[in-house]
């Protein structure tokens, strides 16, 4: 029996990177897959046979919250979420449909990917990601990169869950905004619910441009990692969440250390050019081209430093809900 689904986009804003995300769903074709707009006040023109939810709030909701307003009115078997500046590779549901015909899996994600040409400065934005020198281990989140494994935390631009198991934990029921999945993974992970990264189940996600936006979006993140180290502990107090702040202060004791002394200053600028070059070479070694490999540097640079500082205020945050 083929499995209905249900694609949910939670609009924040109607931009030209929502408009084709509706276009790629509506171009799947598929006559057991709807596409559900969750949203705070109508959009325009959105085509049928799109459904639209609203949330009934005079103001912004957090993605969460969107998402559980399309919950309650889905009859499908499964929910796939996608964000609404993403857009799905044609084969996304069938892909996912393949992985989901194994009855022990509840969810399924896969990587969100830099849509083919971006402008360079969300390139290099998107590099940022899709580095072994920016997402470490999480890098398979970004590219299409392994085999199928099992996960316990996965980004909700590309996750597609059953619905029964998605309301058997309440569904999202959260206000976070930024790092909702990490609370709706956990919870399925302690109901005994298996998650599956596949590498073949692939949106294209929208990058942010460097710099300001770009720093923007890792800070939140950082933000909330940082937050979840205390209150999901099980899935966020890993080292690999830590690095960048720990990078973070030995930058900051480094120039310290060198910003007084004519000589330390330079031994730092040469160590930092030779940086600047390995970190470009080990860049179009990964497969980036020749202009975002010289970008970077700086862009790791500038998000690490976001993240780390993001993730020490989480630290000491009291509450980060609806942030």
């Amino acid at each position: 029996m083929t499995l209905s689904v249900a694609v949910i986009v939670p609009l924040h804003r109607d931009t030209p990177a929502f408009r084709r995300c509706v276009d790629g769903v509506l171009a799947l074709a598929d006559d057991a897959v709807e596409l559900v707009v969750a949203a705070d006040r109508a959009p325009s023109d959105v085509p049928p046979p799109a459904r639209v939810v609203l949330t009934g709030s005079a103001t912004d909701t957090s993605p969460a919250e969107k998402r559980d307003a399309a919950l309650e009115t889905v009859t499908a078997d499964v929910c796939a979420f996608i964000d609404d500046d993403a857009y799905p590779a044609p084969d996304w549901i069938e892909k996912a449909r393949a992985r989901l015909a194994d009855p022990s899996i509840a969810a399924v994600g896969g990587p969100g990917v830099t849509p083919p040409g971006s402008p360079w400065r969300e390139r290099v934005g998107g590099a940022f990601y899709e580095s072994s020198l920016g997402s470490g281990p999480l890098r398979y989140r970004f590219v299409a990169d392994g085999g199928v494994r099992d996960v316990d935390d996965f980004p909700a631009y590309n996750f597609l869950v059953r619905t029964q198991a998605l309301r058997d934990v309440g569904g999202w029921g959260t206000k976070f905004y930024g790092g909702e999945d990490t609370a709706v993974c956990l919870a399925l992970h302690e109901r005994g619910h298996r998650i599956v990264y596949d590498p073949e189940v692939v949106v294209f996600h929208h990058r942010r441009p460097i710099f300001r936006p770009h720093m923007r979006q890792v800070g939140n993140v950082g933000r909330h990692r940082g937050y979840f180290v205390r209150a999901y502990p099980k899935t966020s107090l890993r080292p690999v969440y830590f690095a960048p702040s720990l990078a973070l202060v030995a930058a900051a004791a480094t120039a310290a250390w060198a910003l007084p002394r004519p000589r330390r200053r330079r031994a730092l600028a040469a160590a930092a050019a030779a940086g600047w070059a390995g970190v470009a070479a080990h860049a179009v070694r990964e497969g980036q081209d020749p202009p975002v490999a010289a970008g970077l540097p700086a862009a790791l640079a500038a998000g690490h430093g976001a993240y780390g500082w993001g993730f020490l205020r989480g630290l000491v945050t009291p509450s980060i809900e609806a942030m």
